[in-house]
């Protein structure tokens, strides 16, 4: 059974895994230069390194830890603390090179295939013909495949089956992130980390050296929704030095040496579906991702195990 999975983050690469480990064809298919989603690291101007989606995860679930007991054994994550404004007990994990790193793990032995803009998902005859366009970045091309599993955000989704299916609405709430990279470490207190919950511009901000992603000074900051909602159109250049002056309690008296800024429109979904996954089409169309298993690293890896037990399930009945 031929089997594409489009997005590469943690929901589609759980999900590839585990379809693949069930013998069958598996290709993962994503737009991004890298793959991981959110899973992001962004390499900086003078050789610093930062995160600048997920920032951390944690643990709830007996099925992600078994998997998270492996990644601390060899190495690829590590426990960074236990809380950021005071120790409440539970691991927050860090991956030990950048988030990005945990995603290029995930995608040893698979088939995945970056800088892939797929923009159609048509049904021919049984099976889907999935489809990209030509870009800078690479050919188009198309691929047949007997069920496809999708897993970005639900209104990107939706755009690629419209006609064909129809998807629950899904709303997001959207963040700009800010990475600097500084010639001295930023004032951030031990551990690294701090989640705002009354900062009029930021809901988190993250020491990169503490965390352990990078060997030289970066932060990375993150706006709240409101902020990112209210100056989503704004001019970049104009945007990012406000930002800049709203960062500067916590860049201190360190030099600027590069700021990028990401504008993630899909950052945390608003809600959740009820199930960990959604199949459509007697289950050759399913649907995966951090808004059907919750607004996190491990939903979306249940999500993805979820998609992953259900493409099993239609293929041993079909």
């Amino acid at each position: 059974m031929r089997v594409v999975v489009i997005g590469a983050g943690m929901a589609g690469l759980t999900a590839a895994r585990l379809i693949g480990a069930g013998g069958h064809d598996v290709t993962v298919l994503d737009k991004g230069r890298r793959p991981g989603g959110r899973m992001a690291t962004r390499q900086l101007d003078g050789g610093a390194s930062a995160d600048h989606g997920a920032q951390f995860f944690t643990v709830r679930t007996e099925e992600f830890a078994a998997v998270v007991a492996g990644w601390l054994a060899d190495g690829t994550v590590r426990e960074w603390c236990r809380g950021f404004s005071s120790d409440d007990g539970h691991p927050r994990f860090a991956a030990a090179h950048g988030m990005a790193e945990l995603a290029a793990r995930m995608c040893v032995g698979l088939d995945v295939r970056a800088s892939v803009h797929v923009d159609s998902v048509r049904s021919a005859g049984r099976r889907w013909m999935v489809s990209w366009p030509a870009t800078p970045r690479g050919p188009g091309g198309a691929i047949e495949a007997d069920i496809v599993v999708l897993t970005p955000p639900i209104p990107q989704s939706a755009a690629l089956v419209a006609g064909v299916v129809a998807l629950p609405e899904g709303n997001y709430e959207p963040m700009i992130s800010l990475l600097v990279a500084l010639d001295d470490r930023p004032a951030v207190s031990h551990p690294g980390g701090i989640q705002f919950d009354d900062d009029p511009t930021w809901s988190w901000i993250g020491d990169n050296v503490a965390k352990g992603v990078s060997a030289l000074p970066a932060v990375t900051l993150h706006t709240r929704a409101d902020v990112a909602v209210a100056r989503w159109d704004e001019d970049d250049e104009v945007l990012r030095e406000d930002l800049l002056l709203a960062a500067a309690p916590w860049l201190g008296a360190a030099k600027i040496i590069d700021v990028h800024m990401h504008r993630w429109r899909y950052a945390t979904p608003v809600g959740s579906h009820p199930a960990r996954c959604l199949s459509k089409a007697d289950g050759r169309l399913v649907f995966a991702g951090d808004a059907f298993g919750g607004p996190r690293i491990e939903g979306a890896f249940l999500s993805g195990r979820a998609a992953a037990a259900a493409v099993l399930h239609t293929g041993e009945t079909s």
